[in-house]
């Protein structure tokens, strides 16, 4: 990157960062490439399209530079942007908490389309279990405005982080500091969460963007990934109201073991795949 020199085109810089990342080994070497420079560059990535052969100023490419190198030692794109994408809305992103991912964009996606009322305007209540950036509880409060929506976690951090992303969205919901169901009371009609779910070999065989800027009580679980999710699963029952649901993003393999051990707890429980067709998601009735 060094050698970019300071009067080039937009294209020149794009097509010398994208070799750059994939010699890095970065995932989306084009489409990272890309969001970085429409970020410094102050417009939307498909304006950089049609202005191709501008040139981008020294200082502006200074400011590149700067990002490229970390995008290079693989911080994920939401840190260094601040923000991240989610079932229509913008969260504020960084080290604090778990990076949202499509799967959990996804099981908003099925809840809302599949799961739950289509009137939007319709009253139900909500516990979220390990809020995180608050991506779900706010992507829900968004979608049903009048869903009254508690959000725990363990984590301070993540609390602060979840509240500053209800406060710039304007979204009311309650966030409290609970292990889990400890410190919940009250019954509700929908249990959602996205617990930790991977075992140490998984965390250490994943991405850098992951091991090594994710929280890792985020993404880690004892008994093979598995421990929180049965804890959950276990205790969700007390705090359901009749017909209430339970939605939980799990790890390969582990909704099929889940919907076995606990099938007497629930009316009805089963495995649901993500958008890949694979099994990532465990739904539970009482």
């Amino acid at each position: 990157m060094d050698k970019i020199a300071n009067v080039q085109s937009i294209l020149e810089i794009l097509n010398k960062t994208v070799a750059y990342f994939q010699s890095k080994g970065v995932p989306d070497a084009k489409l990272d490439a890309q969001l970085l420079l429409a970020h410094v560059m102050q417009c939307k990535r498909l304006e950089l399209f049609l202005h191709f052969e501008d040139p981008v100023l020294p200082e502006k490419l200074d400011v590149f530079r700067e990002l490229v190198r970390r995008r290079a030692k693989r911080e994920p794109l939401q840190h260094i942007l601040g923000t991240s994408e989610f079932f229509g809305i913008t969260l504020n992103c960084d080290a604090r908490a778990l990076i949202p991912r499509p799967e959990t964009e996804y099981l908003c996606e099925l809840l809302v389309e599949k799961y739950l009322c289509k009137d939007v305007q319709a009253e139900f209540s909500v516990l979220e279990l390990g809020v995180g950036t608050g991506a779900i509880s706010l992507a829900l409060k968004n979608h049903f405005p009048n869903a009254k929506i508690v959000g725990v976690d363990v984590s301070s951090k993540a609390l602060e982080l979840a509240t500053e992303n209800a406060n710039k969205l304007n979204l009311d919901v309650e966030f409290l500091q609970s292990d889990w169901f400890e410190n919940v009371s009250g019954k509700f009609d929908l249990i959602v969460s996205n617990p930790p779910y991977l075992s140490d070999s998984e965390v250490e065989s994943a991405e850098p963007e992951v091991k090594d800027f994710d929280p890792l009580t985020a993404l880690r679980s004892d008994d093979n990934g598995i421990a929180d999710l049965r804890k959950i699963l276990g205790q969700a029952p007390d705090y359901l109201n009749d017909n209430g649901l339970l939605a939980c993003e799990c790890g390969v393999n582990q909704p099929e073991i889940l919907a076995e051990e606990f099938s007497a707890k629930y009316k009805k429980i089963e495995s649901v795949n993500d958008m890949s067709q694979r099994s990532r998601y465990v739904f539970a009735s009482v």
